[in-house]
């Protein structure tokens, strides 16, 4: 059975839980008109008179990027005369609340997306398309084709590209050279020798925060699996999961959390901090990782010698290592009275001045060609790893699905079962394709 789920379905869900999703979200704002409407934005009555542009997203929320935000729609800001309203909420309620303003009809002019929040949106039937805002010549002339076609749906352009590469696995080199270790392993094998030398050096660090709750516990379950030879599903959208590799993947999970070379209850988030903090040898994640060790006090060009991207472990040699494809774009809606303005913002965050701030404080990747051969893009050693490791990125099975969230909290329960010894890992497996089977 293909593992697909009409969006209505979604949508009533979103809108049964607007009233509580709305009143627990956090919002900030660049000026004191976070919550503006449509109807407080229709109250300009001349195209020349300033006006206030709504943007939302999650990023903005985050500690390690609030002031790089802030520089962002000052900057906009400055050259336009118009103000921008910053709207946040964590990653894991975006995509919801973009599509409860949106059915709201509050004012929402530009919003930033990740891969699956894009599909998510897009798949409402609520975004512009950026060929008929910004031209089909500037979109060509300032992106490469591959970074265009992530946003590209049926030849619309509903996604800008912002910045990409993919999550692979972070190591912090000076804890591994403590352990014996002048570079990261290549092999499972290797790694898991690793983390042994690395708990018997220091048993108060956490060797590897691999996720193991929310959203990410499955986000970082899945390149695993297909180390192991497995996929959660078929090409023809059919359940694949019930396989030999997928047990075995599930055992080696369990194998780490019985030497403590893993944990429960670890989220993106506490790997982060824990990490920034000289707390975790090897955690999974994107270019991102370089803010939370720059607001740590970590100098933009010290970052590499605690904070590095490596290719993740291989079950034997030879074999291609796993990521997933992880990028940003941003996106218009076309209920925005504000589209013109909207665009003139967007080309203002990937214009090169203001993508090289994002870049140099928080290891965003630039996707526009001219920021892209920038001396300070090609000599920086950070983001080479990152590129390496993006070279043979796949895109999560899960991104052009509309109910993503379901299935991967199918498998980020079933997993936490097997771990938690509730469930043997045969069982834990069968489970998971039981239910995604029933989705």
């Amino acid at each position: 059975m293909k593992a697909k789920k009409m969006f209505s379905a979604m949508m009533a869900g979103a809108m049964a839980l607007s009233l509580v999703a709305c009143g627990g979200s956090s919002a900030s704002s660049s000026t004191a008109a976070s919550s503006a409407t449509q109807d407080t934005a229709a109250t300009s009555t001349a195209d020349s008179a300033p006006v206030n542009i709504v943007w939302a997203g999650w990023s903005g929320e985050e500690e390690a990027s609030k002031d790089i935000f802030q520089r962002m729609m000052k900057t906009y800001e400055d050259q336009t005369g118009n103000t921008v309203s910053w709207v946040g909420w964590t990653w894991a309620d975006t995509a919801q609340q973009l599509l409860i303003r949106t059915q709201g009809n509050e004012q929402l002019d530009l919003a930033q997306t990740d891969i699956g929040i894009f599909n998510t949106v897009a798949q409402a039937d609520v975004l512009a398309d950026w060929n008929d805002i910004l031209g089909k010549d500037y979109l060509e002339a300032n992106f490469e084709q591959s970074a265009l076609d992530v946003g590209n749906i049926d030849g619309k352009q509903l996604g800008l590209p912002w910045s990409m590469a993919s999550i692979t696995m972070v190591y912090n080199p000076e804890i591994l050279k403590a352990a014996g270790w002048d570079a990261p392993p290549t092999t499972i094998e290797e790694f898991e020798k690793c983390l042994g030398d690395i708990k018997a050096a220091n048993p108060d660090v956490v060797p590897y925060a691999v996720s193991t709750k929310d959203a990410t516990c499955a986000g970082d379950f899945m390149p695993w699996l297909w180390t192991f030879g497995g996929a959660i599903f078929n090409d023809d959208g059919s359940v694949a999961i019930n396989s030999d590799a997928a047990v075995e993947c599930v055992k080696w999970y369990q194998s780490l959390l019985d030497k403590g070379y893993i944990a429960m209850d670890t989220g993106r988030s506490e790997a982060r901090q824990l990490f920034a903090q000289g707390k975790v040898a090897f955690y999974d994640d994107a270019v991102v990782a370089k803010g939370q060790a720059v607001s740590n006090g970590v100098a933009p060009e010290d970052v590499v010698n605690v904070c590095s991207a490596m290719e993740r472990p291989v079950l034997k040699a030879g074999d291609q290592p796993q990521s997933t494809m992880w990028g940003h774009m941003l996106v218009t809606f076309k209920n925005s009275q504000y589209q013109q303005q909207a665009a003139e913002l967007a080309k203002t965050l990937v214009s090169d001045d203001v993508a090289l701030d994002y870049f140099e404080n928080n290891g965003m990747p630039p996707v526009t060609k001219s920021a892209e051969n920038t001396d300070e893009v090609k000599n920086d050693a950070y983001l080479q790893g990152f590129l390496k490791a993006t070279s043979t990125a796949r895109m999560e099975e899960t991104a052009r699905m509309t109910n993503a969230s379901e299935i991967k909290s199918v498998i980020t329960e079933e997993l936490q079962f097997a771990l938690l010894g509730q469930k043997t890992a045969e069982q834990a497996v069968a489970d998971m394709a039981s239910r995604l089977e029933a989705l």
